[in-house]
C-alpha cells in the first residue's frame, strides 16, 4: 500500500483520537485516562520492536527523559486537562497551529531565519485564532490555556530532537513513552486518580475505540511516522499530519453535535493557508540548500 494511504490512516487516527478522548473524560478522572493510553501506546511500540527485532539499546538516556517529562508527560498533563474544558472543534484549531509554533521555536532555539512569506503566515495564523474565538481575547476558556501549554512542551520536546540531533526512531518513541508514563503514574497515584473501577462503568464500545484508536492507534502513527520520512521526506510527512485537525473539526460536527461556527471554518481555512505558505517556503529553502 502507498505510504500516502498509510499517512492518511494514521491521519484518521490522530484527528479521530481527540473525539475518543472528549467521550472518555465524561466517565474517567482525566490523569488516569493519560496514564492508561501512554501506557497501552507504550505496551504496542514494546511488542512491534520486538517482532521487528529492533534494538531496545539507546545511549542517550538523558535525553530521552528531558523528552519524556516534555513531550509526554507535562504535555498529556495540560492537553488532557484542557481537552476537558473545550469543545472538541477548538481542540482541532489548537491542534492546526502546531506547525506555525514549531517555525516560532526553531526560530529562537535552532535559529532559522524567517522569509517575509513565513512572517506574512504567522501574521495569519494569529489573525486566524483570533477570528475562531471571536475576537473575545478577555473572554478566552482556561483550556484554550491548558491545550496551548500542552502544544508548547510538545513542540518544544520535539525542536530538542532536533538540537541535540537525535534519531526519530522508534527506540527514542519507547523511552519517551516509558519515561513520561512513570511520571503520569506517580502524578495520578498522587491525586488519588488511580481507581481502576471506574473503567467497569465505561461502555464496551468506548473501550474498544480507546484501544484501537488510542492504543494501538499512537503506536501506529509512530511507526508510519518514521517509515514516511525515511521515504518522503520530513517536510511531505508534516503536510499530511497538519491534515489531522480537520478529521477532529469534522467529526466534532457529526459525533459531538456541536455546532457549526462560521468564524471557526474561516479561520481553519486561513490558518490552512499559513501552513501551505510555511511549508512550501521551507520547501523551496531545502532544495536551494541542496542544489
Amino acid at each position: 500500500m502507498s505510504i500516502y494511504i498509510w499517512l492518511l490512516l494514521a491521519g484518521f487516527f490522530w484527528g479521530t483520537n481527540v473525539i475518543v478522548m472528549k467521550l472518555l473524560l465524561l466517565e474517567i478522572p482525566f490523569l488516569l485516562l493519560a496514564t492508561m493510553r501512554v501506557l497501552i501506546s507504550c505496551l504496542f511500540i514494546f511488542l512491534y520492536m520486538k517482532m521487528k527485532k529492533i534494538s531496545f539499546q539507546y545511549h542517550n538516556h538523558f535525553h530521552a527523559l528531558i523528552i519524556g517529562i516534555l513531550a509526554i508527560y507535562l504535555n498529556f498533563l495540560f492537553t488532557f486537562l484542557g481537552m476537558s474544558e473545550v469543545k472538541g472543534i477548538d481542540n482541532a484549531f489548537m491542534n492546526a497551529l502546531a506547525p506555525i509554533l514549531t517555525f516560532i521555536f526553531s526560530l529562537f532555539l535552532l535559529k532559522h531565519k524567517g522569509t517575509n512569506k513565513e512572517y506574512i503566515a504567522l501574521f495569519l495564523s494569529v489573525f486566524a485564532f483570533l477570528l475562531s474565538i471571536h475576537f473575545q481575547v478577555f473572554n478566552i476558556k482556561i483550556g484554550f490555556y491548558y491545550l496551548f501549554i500542552g502544544m508548547l512542551l510538545y513542540m518544544l520536546g520535539n525542536v530538542l530532537i532536533q538540537k541535540w540531533e537525535l534519531s526519530h526512531s522508534l527506540t527514542l518513541v519507547f523511552y519517551e513513552l516509558l519515561y513520561g508514563f512513570i511520571f503520569l503514574f506517580i502524578h495520578c497515584l498522587y491525586k488519588g486518580q488511580l481507581k481502576f473501577n471506574a473503567f467497569v462503568q465505561v461502555p464496551l464500545l468506548h473501550w474498544f475505540l480507546f484501544v484501537i484508536v488510542s492504543g494501538i492507534g499512537f503506536a501506529f502513527i509512530q511507526v508510519i511516522y518514521m517509515k514516511s520520512i525515511e521515504k518522503i521526506g520530513a517536510l511531505k510527512t508534516s503536510f499530511y499530519l497538519s491534515l489531522n485537525p480537520m478529521i477532529t473539526y469534522v467529526e466534532s460536527l457529526l459525533f459531538l453535535r456541536e455546532k457549526f461556527d462560521v468564524f471557526h471554518f474561516v479561520g481553519f481555512i486561513i490558518l490552512g493557508v499559513a501552513i501551505y505558505m510555511i511549508q512550501k517556503e521551507r520547501n523551496q529553502m531545502d532544495c536551494i540548500r541542496k542544489s
